[in-house]
């Protein structure tokens, strides 16, 4: 490998490790901002009698957040849940077939949801959806699941085409 190839590698993945340390902080805040909602809307039911108006509805957005917040992180380390019956037996051959399809199904599977997810997102957006209580508009939200399934999509197919995680 040439130095200037090396060169691009190593400054590529500098800019890897940067965007998933903001994607990791990023995750953190809401899971704080999650944990004081859930504080503030607990000891105002039980000391005060008074829950946190709109406590539910943003604990759901922000579980929601926080879920397609971390999906392409965890797509690219290869976190998702996986039952290997037959990993330790199969021959090497068959393990990369298995991986390959894999790869292939949760890219497709991933780019279909994020396109059903973003034209959900935008009917949202023109009819002016917004949640029951709070009235907070339900679109940003949705296009946030739809970009985060489409770069989940795209990781998988990185995969397939290069046989390594992103």
């Amino acid at each position: 490998m040439s130095g200037a190839r090396a060169a691009r590698g190593r400054g590529r993945g500098r800019w890897r490790r940067l965007a998933d340390r903001a994607l990791r902080g990023l995750v953190a805040l809401v899971l704080l901002a999650l944990m004081m909602v859930t504080v503030v809307d607990v000891v105002g039911r039980d000391l005060f009698d008074r829950p946190l108006r709109g406590g539910y509805e943003l604990s759901g957005l922000m579980l929601m957040v926080l879920f397609y917040i971390a999906l392409p992180g965890a797509t690219a380390g290869g976190h998702h849940i996986a039952v290997s019956l037959i990993d330790r037996a199969a021959p090497a051959r068959l393990r990369a077939g298995l991986a390959l399809a894999r790869d292939l199904l949760g890219a497709a599977v991933m780019i279909a949801l994020a396109l059903f997810v973003l034209r959900s997102g935008l009917a949202a957006a023109r009819y002016q959806e917004t949640t029951l209580l709070l009235r907070l508009p339900v679109a940003p939200f949705r296009v946030l699941a739809a970009l985060s399934l489409g770069l989940a999509g795209l990781v998988f197919a990185w995969s397939a085409v290069t046989g390594r995680r992103a």
